[in-house]
């Protein structure tokens, strides 16, 4: 008589299935007391507030110098975040001006300001913003943004700039307003015609 003929074939799945058990639980006990000296500690992250704390219809922001108006945000409507010096805009229209009058208008479906800087940021949800100089020059870019410290607008974005007779594209633009300079910052392509 064999000794395999007495093996009866449910011990052998038993006693293979109390192995496998015994492996998961042995591998779960070192991971449960050896883990938490390898896990990364949790960061805590500020969480924003999710609602604001105020909405408003119509909102308009002024930045004005010695009495005359630098230039005016309006829009359709805010979400102001008083915690955060910060309004979220849709529906926005912002006209950049100077002791001659209007220089620069353009409209945006969004757009946010931080009311302590002053600085703020347009942008289309679809399509490119539009922005039209008394000069005849125009911007087209999908966003813009302005630091009001240097009264620069900026974009990392493509730009398209339109006037008489020429045209320039290029990835990037910075405008500083006071020195009426204009920089493409990549890939700069001028065309005149």
């Amino acid at each position: 008589m064999s000794i395999l003929a007495t093996v009866n074939p449910e011990r052998v799945a038993r006693a293979a299935l109390l192995s496998v058990m015994f492996v998961v639980l042995a591998t779960l006990i070192v991971f449960i007391t050896q883990g938490p000296a390898r896990r990364i500690p949790a960061i805590s992250v500020a969480v924003l507030p999710q609602t604001p704390s105020s909405g408003l219809r119509e909102f308009s922001f002024v930045e004005s110098k010695a009495g005359d108006v630098e230039w005016r945000i309006r829009a359709q409507q805010a979400q102001v975040f008083d915690a955060d010096a910060k309004a979220v805009l849709s529906g926005v229209h912002l006209t950049m001006a100077d002791a001659k009058g209007v220089q620069m208008t353009v409209e945006g479906d969004d757009g946010t300001i931080n009311t302590a800087s002053k600085d703020f940021v347009l942008s289309n949800r679809s399509g490119e913003l539009a922005l039209i100089f008394k000069e005849g020059y125009t911007i087209y870019t999908t966003q813009v943004a302005w630091v009001n410290a240097e009264r620069r607008l900026w974009t990392d974005a493509p730009v398209r700039i339109t006037g008489p007779s020429m045209e320039v594209t290029g990835q990037g633009m910075d405008a500083l307003l006071a020195t009426q300079e204009m920089r493409i910052r990549r890939n700069a392509r001028v065309e005149v015609y």
